[in-house]
């Protein structure tokens, strides 16, 4: 095959824009390209370096394409992911409205993408749980997982558009003295952090916190005792993660670092000496999940403390579906050459 025909359903918004940007920085093959949001609008996205006209949904003839990432939220994924596939297309969803259904495989390719079969719709986790499942997934297949307690630092990116904007002109507003006047959260987010992330759900959790809390159970493929706080950070990039873990087996901190070491898209970036530590500026516009701040709890024998740090646009949210198309596109080559 000479090219994928792709489609990208909120091409204009945060995630659909880096969603372009990988897909042309990682060179995949696109023979045509869609770009689709609700409302076309006489908007326009750039791709190899040609201006690509923002098409309405509705009316959309999906046999025109062969991949379709879904970055448009949960009402958009329900109306019109179905479609697509009916009508062929394979869809990657990063909206939560798919994760949780049982035969829909929820997938981060380094860790369970043999998860994938054969199914046309494939959805893509949240951007706090992709960052933790890899810097889990090498310890949990080593020394097993017993309990673990995260809390998320999380950017202002995850929310959208609207709250990087709502953070830049706060910050003008205080330090010019005048009144901030939140819109995108209850309360100011400049120079603030706000203890919750999404809405107040069962047990007083978020669902940011239950969506981290189910979604790794899932992926990792077995019900963890795990438990979490989403908190929201004046950052505009990159969420931080504080992970303790109690593991079932035994280990050393060189059998740690070993095992964190050859995790797929893990990289260690912890030197206390030097006051080495990840930060989400580090992460910012690459890929790799960092983890540092590693120690021994000491208190529990088998406990263990992370920070993990990642890039959620790009790890976090475009990386992980490209992947996965990715993953999916080195299958349909061998195909395709077998048929041959």
């Amino acid at each position: 095959m000479s090219g994928y025909r792709i489609a990208i359903v909120g091409a204009t918004g945060l995630v659909g824009q880096t969603i372009l940007e990988v897909l042309q920085e990682y060179r995949v093959p696109v023979s045509e390209l869609v770009a689709l949001a609700r409302e076309g609008g006489g908007r326009s996205v750039i791709f190899g370096g040609r201006s690509i006209p923002v098409e309405p949904l509705d009316g959309m003839d999906w046999s025109r394409v062969d991949v379709a990432f879904f970055a448009a939220g949960n009402p958009v994924s329900e109306a019109y992911a179905p479609k697509a596939t009916e009508a062929g297309v394979t869809v990657i969803d990063k909206s939560s409205r798919f994760r949780m259904v049982p035969d829909v495989p929820l997938v981060v390719p380094e860790v369970n993408g043999a998860t994938i079969g054969d199914a046309r719709l494939i959805a893509s986790p949240n951007c706090s749980t992709i960052q933790l499942v890899i810097a889990l997934a090498p310890l949990a297949r080593q020394f097993g997982l017993e309990r673990i307690i995260v809390s998320t630092y999380q950017a202002v990116s995850g929310t959208g558009r609207e709250a990087v904007t709502e953070l830049e002109d706060e910050t003008r507003h205080q330090i010019r003295g005048e009144a901030l006047n939140p819109v995108v959260y209850p309360v100011p987010i400049a120079h603030n952090v706000l203890p919750f992330c999404d809405s107040f759900g069962d047990g007083d959790y978020t669902g940011e916190e239950w969506k981290l809390m189910r979604e790794t159970s899932k992926i990792l493929g077995e019900e963890l005792a795990l438990s979490a706080t989403a908190v929201r950070v004046p950052v505009y990039v990159g969420h931080a993660e504080s992970v303790y873990i109690e593991t079932r087996e035994p280990w050393s901190m060189d059998a740690v670092r070993a095992a964190l070491g050859k995790g797929p898209s893990v990289r260690i970036v912890d030197d206390p000496a030097r006051g080495l530590v990840p930060t989400p500026r580090d992460a910012a516009g690459q890929d790799d999940v960092l983890v540092g701040r590693i120690r021994k709890d000491p208190h529990h024998p088998r406990g263990l403390h992370l920070f993990v740090v990642a890039d959620n646009l790009r790890r976090g949210a475009a990386t992980n579906a490209i992947d996965i198309m990715r993953m999916l596109a080195a299958r349909w080559s061998v195909e395709e050459a077998a048929v041959r």
